[in-house]
């Protein structure tokens, strides 16, 4: 594995954070807007299920690959089960297709309604969830891969996009091996709530761990900061709500002020797809 890591040519960057802080869709927008609409699925309940591995393999067709949960209940590791392309769903991609594209791309929030102990035998059953019902609901893939043309990602960029905190929990390899094996974290927070206390706990168990050696390796994205715009406030004010958050974020997770972006994901793919300048700088 380190003579591997000596010649790879790739530059590996996760994006994690807890549930619904926008991972996703800033993803949608750095990456994919010239599509002309939302490709990954970022709509509300349709949250992303298992961790996707997206990068460009030129000697491969584009196609979406997904493991089934049901592999956690053998006795092979992730990394063995890379190799098997038997075990895997593998779906063609029509990158010409945006609307085929985003449809086939929903299978990603795909879950299974399983029964306690089935769901307990995969390591997938927490008491306090469900705990009125007899099922409960588990992603129905265990990881995907997506390779699709970009000019960045055909340079050696591969984005690891993570589900949220309880599903980082439940996929031991997720934190043991695909987090620690990126060249950076890019760590996702909300700027309307600020840095909460879940967000911490993901950054403290998950986030500095992984990045121990190189903490300059790790980003945070201030998601969602078109919240704070108040058009009944000059935007000297609006700016000025911002800052403060964003000062308050460097000095909770204890990161270089510069390595702090306040972002909109949402208005930033709008005013790409609309192909607005002023709103994507803003």
């Amino acid at each position: 594995r380190a003579l591997r890591a000596l010649h790879d040519e790739h530059v590996t960057v996760a994006v994690a954070g807890e549930f619904s802080r926008g991972k996703t869709e800033l993803i949608n927008a750095l990456f994919f807007a010239d599509q002309g609409r939302r490709l990954l699925p970022t709509d509300a309940g349709r949250t992303t299920m298992c961790p996707a591995e997206i990068f460009c393999d030129p000697d491969a067709p584009p196609q979406l690959r997904l493991l089934p949960i049901e592999t956690r209940g053998e006795e092979f590791s992730l990394a063995a089960l890379r190799e098997d392309l038997k075990q895997w769903r593998i779906v063609e991609l029509d990158p010409d297709d945006p609307e085929s594209l985003a449809e086939r791309l929903q299978m990603l929030t795909e879950n299974r309604l399983v029964s306690k102990r089935e769901a307990a035998e995969l390591g997938l059953f927490q008491d306090r969830e469900n705990s009125g019902s007899a099922h409960v609901s588990i992603p129905r893939w265990r990881l995907a891969q997506l390779n699709i043309r970009h000019p960045l990602l055909a340079q050696g960029l591969r984005i690891l996009d993570t589900p949220g905190l309880n599903a980082l929990g439940a996929e031991p390899e997720l934190t043991l091996g695909m987090l620690p094996n990126a060249h950076a974290i890019l760590f996702v927070l909300a700027a309307d709530t600020g840095v909460t206390r879940t967000d911490m706990e993901i950054w403290a168990s998950h986030v500095c761990p992984a990045t121990r050696s190189t903490p300059q390796s790790r980003i945070a994205a201030l998601n969602k900061s078109a919240t704070l715009w108040d058009e009944l406030e000059t935007p000297e004010v609006t700016a000025g709500f911002i800052e403060r958050q964003v000062e308050e974020t460097h000095k909770l997770l204890e990161i270089d002020r510069g390595m702090v972006f306040p972002v909109s994901a949402q208005k930033g793919l709008i005013g790409k797809i609309r192909k607005s300048d002023a709103l994507v700088q803003k």
